[in-house]
């Protein structure tokens, strides 16, 4: 066995990671000396789930290219088939993630649920589509994050980072179709923006820290496939620059910042200079 082969340095866990924020963060902390574990639906490049769930248009990204980057860079990938409407399967992919790099140091909460209707008012989605998006957004990664930790605890050091959004905290001008977001992905992801601040009040003694990042809007390859997206991608920053200050937060910003706040991706970008 030689020295790639043996997990002895700093490793990530990154959700969601066949294309957009998840493929960024998982290649920034890759080239930041992290070894990786990555999961999605999307094994290979026009998989079935390739595709924008409502429009059809091929969309590129998957594990084995993730893992390819990843793997160029020097680090080691480990990618997991993870699909997170199979809620039996989520710890058992931590624990795959744990047992193959070793132990982790980092979870990364970016997947969600992606899947026909997403774009649609409360009174037009089918009830089973109410409760499948509530089941990925916040059950889903309960269960992943609660695994997660239990492994950190155990060590005495972790830290989770939650991508979250501003649609958990605010109204939009204008509802969904009209340049604003669902009903639905708000209160989602307004259930999910308090586990950061809850884990460090419970488990921040323990060695756990955790913390809230907003990208804001991103151009990723599903916001581009999708017209009515279009407010997003006509001022969205690219999923690099969110890669860039995950891997800052991961290596200098957790140490710095109050356990359990929340963060703009676009400020520290523009602090960090990563932005004009």
């Amino acid at each position: 066995m030689n020295d790639r082969d043996t997990p002895s340095g700093p490793t990530a866990l990154v959700t969601g990671a066949s294309r957009g924020i998840g493929r960024a963060c998982a290649i920034a902390l890759a080239e930041a000396g992290f070894d990786v574990a990555i999961t999605a639906r999307t094994v290979h490049d026009g998989d079935p789930t390739a595709f924008e769930p409502d429009t059809g248009a091929p969309l590129p990204g998957s594990l084995a290219s993730t893992a390819s980057a990843i793997e160029s860079s020097g680090s080691r990938a480990v990618p997991i088939r993870l699909d997170l409407l199979d809620l039996d399967a989520l710890a058992p992919a931590v624990d795959a993630a744990i047992v193959s790099l070793g132990h982790l140091d980092v979870l990364v909460n970016n997947a969600i649920y992606v899947g026909p209707g997403a774009n649609r008012r409360f009174l037009e989605t089918e009830p089973d589509d109410l409760a499948r998006r509530v089941s990925c957004n916040v059950t889903a990664q309960l269960l992943i994050t609660q695994r997660a930790v239990a492994h950190m605890v155990g060590r005495g050091d972790g830290l989770v980072l939650d991508i979250t959004s501003a649609a958990g905290q605010r109204v939009p001008r204008r509802p969904v179709g009209e340049g604003g977001w669902p009903l639905t992905y708000a209160v989602t992801k307004a259930g999910f923006h308090r586990i950061a601040d809850m884990l460090a009040l419970e488990y921040g003694d323990a060695g756990i820290r955790a913390f809230n990042l907003n990208p804001g809007f991103v151009v990723t390859e599903r916001v581009r496939a999708v017209e009515d997206l279009s407010f997003v991608a006509d001022r969205g920053i690219t999923p690099e620059v969110v890669g860039r200050v995950v891997a800052w937060f991961v290596t200098t910003g957790q140490h710095r910042l109050q356990n359990g706040s929340y963060h703009q991706v676009t400020e520290l970008a523009r602090e960090l200079g990563y932005l004009p």
